[in-house]
């Protein structure tokens, strides 16, 4: 089972090519990623990726429904 979390840049500053999506850098306001995934463990390994800590995360709003007729 995945085990999905939001990490950011520890660096803000730096730029961080996107390890699955070619030509792309890692987005500068975080993702959410498996983090049991080899390559995002090592990235947070490292330390060139940090968790997200729950106030920092962007706050997410609810999808809207469409009324049935």
């Amino acid at each position: 089972m995945a085990n999905l979390v939001r990490v950011k840049l520890a660096d803000e500053t730096h730029r961080l090519p996107h390890p699955f999506r070619p030509n792309t850098d890692f987005p500068a306001d975080g993702l959410i990623v498996d983090a049991e995934d080899p390559v995002w463990m090592q990235l947070l390994g490292d330390g060139s990726l940090i968790l997200e800590t729950p106030d920092e995360a962007p706050a997410v709003t609810p999808a809207k429904r469409k009324e049935k007729n």
